[in-house]
């Protein structure tokens, strides 16, 4: 019976999760022309300050598998999408870009904690409910995404400052979370080998981690520099600049809800290969015509590229005999999300050399990397 109950509840609550903690990111993402432009900063100085976000993630690597082992992937799901909360706020009213770059220094840190607790947790519910559920999961975090964008063109639009929008998405994310805290579960027992806190990889999963590396980078930097790029395509200041990043996350929440299914159809690498050169046939098209409409096109392209990638990656992780399986996914997601978060001030620094429609050429070579390193991926249905 209790069972049950867990099984009926506990699912919904970490999707929720998910969602909240891609609605946080997006928010941030989404406004990153407006802090450009409060603090007069130029693409390279730009990407110095996001910079800050991957050197918190670097930060987190050395214990943070290990935290969450310690401490549970539930309690520290809960810990980390609250402080994540709090993070969103104080971006908004940071008067400073050195309090802007140790704010983005701590939600990288937090973000990589909340990207491993609650990827974690998902498998465990996936383990007990005995369905595969990771890439709806990572569904919700895009339709998070896609929604905060649109709702934060829509504040723009409407004239709401960042500090206004921040806090109230904060307020109302800090409360669903801690009604969605109740239904989650505790970890299945391991043994003690899954506490080993630094093991080496394997060639699979080293092999994982790259295609991790590489489409994280991707989607990082989609989600930072789309809409900058897309603001220079139709040369206007106003909200419509979020469309082109709207377009890309709603394609990428549809490619994920896809994504389970998908996997049980056709082998993991025939997917992996298609979501690759999705990625390179997309950003090709969006950045060799200049029509807002062409573009958009080629950032949907991108999201369905991107899209079931990283489930992908994290369930094949999982399944690996060399360590614990909550070793492995931290292990993996880590580099993951490492790429994540270097991804968009790579971008800036390339783009204040040769412009940013050249330096967004980095996703297409990525989209290549992911094509050919996918037929080496072994099935394993």
């Amino acid at each position: 019976m209790c069972v049950q109950k867990t099984s009926s509840y506990t699912r919904p609550s970490i999707s929720i999760y998910f969602y909240i903690l891609g609605f946080i990111f997006s928010s941030w993402a989404s406004r990153i022309p407006q802090v450009k432009d409060k603090f007069h900063l130029n693409e390279a100085e730009l990407g110095g300050v996001l910079f800050m976000l991957p050197f918190g993630a670097l930060a987190a690597l050395p214990f943070s598998g290990w935290l969450v082992h310690r401490l549970s992937s539930r309690i520290m799901s809960i810990a980390s999408a609250l402080i994540y909360t709090i993070l969103l706020y104080s971006i908004a009213i940071a008067d400073t870009v050195f309090a802007l770059s140790f704010i983005l220094f701590g939600f990288g840190m937090i973000g990589n904690f909340g990207n491993i607790s609650m990827n974690s947790q998902g498998i465990s519910i996936q383990h007990r409910i005995n369905k595969p559920i990771l890439s709806s999961l990572h569904a919700m975090w895009s339709i998070g995404a896609f929604s905060a964008a649109a709702i934060s063109g829509w504040t723009m639009k409407m004239g709401y400052s960042t500090a206004v929008h921040f806090t109230i998405v904060s307020m109302i994310a800090a409360v669903i979370i801690i009604a969605g805290s109740f239904f989650l579960i505790p970890d299945e027992s391991v043994d003690d080998t899954s506490a080993k806190v630094f093991v080496l990889p394997n060639k699979k999963l080293i092999l994982l981690g790259v295609i991790c590396f590489c489409v994280a980078m991707s989607e990082g930097a989609m989600a930072d520099w789309s809409s900058l790029y897309y603001r220079q395509v139709i040369h206007e200041l106003n909200s419509i600049s979020t469309t082109g990043y709207t377009a890309f996350a709603m394609c990428m929440a549809a490619g994920r809800l896809m994504g389970d299914k998908l996997v049980q159809s056709f082998k993991h690498s025939t997917v992996l290969k298609m979501n690759g050169m999705l990625i390179v046939l997309g950003m090709l098209l969006s950045l060799s015509f200049s029509f807002p409409s062409t573009v958009m096109m080629g950032f949907a392209l991108v999201g369905f590229g991107v899209s079931s990638v990283i489930p992908i990656v994290y369930m094949l992780a999982a399944k690996t005999k060399d360590m614990a399986p909550s070793v492995a996914l931290a292990a993996v997601s880590s580099v993951g999300f490492t790429g994540f978060l270097v991804g968009p001030p790579a971008i800036g620094f390339i783009a204040h050399e040769i412009g940013l429609r050249s330096a967004l050429v980095v996703v297409v070579i990525l989209g290549i990397m992911i094509t050919l390193l996918s037929s080496r991926v072994k099935q394993s249905n």
